[in-house]
């Protein structure tokens, strides 16, 4: 049994919004930007199977923007709202899952947004 890309990484994409929500103890920063990020995973998912697993499906692509956004605002939210963590507190709490979050859902956009490879 083969797994596709979307399949090994939509869990990790929801494990990492929930573990932002759940970690941090701010609401603008932490836990709706992890909870965005979650769900947004999970409605692409749901939206790419319910659709026949197409190429280049710009639904599954628009559904996955807000995980984007939200990695994003993880990653500097604190940053830009002033909230006084430590440097270890920044790390492991914004900057580290952000970018996780970021990445995960960036491969997860290119991958439905490949195109079917030319046949011979």
């Amino acid at each position: 049994m083969t797994v596709d890309l979307p399949a090994a990484l939509t869990p990790a994409l929801a494990a990492v919004g929930i573990w932002v929500a759940a970690a941090s103890d701010r609401v603008a920063t932490g836990i709706v930007p992890g909870l965005v990020a979650a769900l947004a995973a999970v409605v692409a998912d749901a939206v790419w199977r319910r659709r026949g697993k197409r190429w280049h499906d710009a639904p599954v692509i628009l559904a996955l923007l807000p995980a984007l956004a939200a990695g994003l605002w993880a990653a500097v939210g604190g940053t830009l709202l002033h909230v006084h963590r430590g440097e270890a507190g920044r790390l492991l709490l914004e900057l580290g899952p952000g970018l996780a979050l970021t990445g995960l859902a960036t491969t997860l956009i290119s991958y439905h947004g490949r195109h079917r490879p030319e046949q011979a």
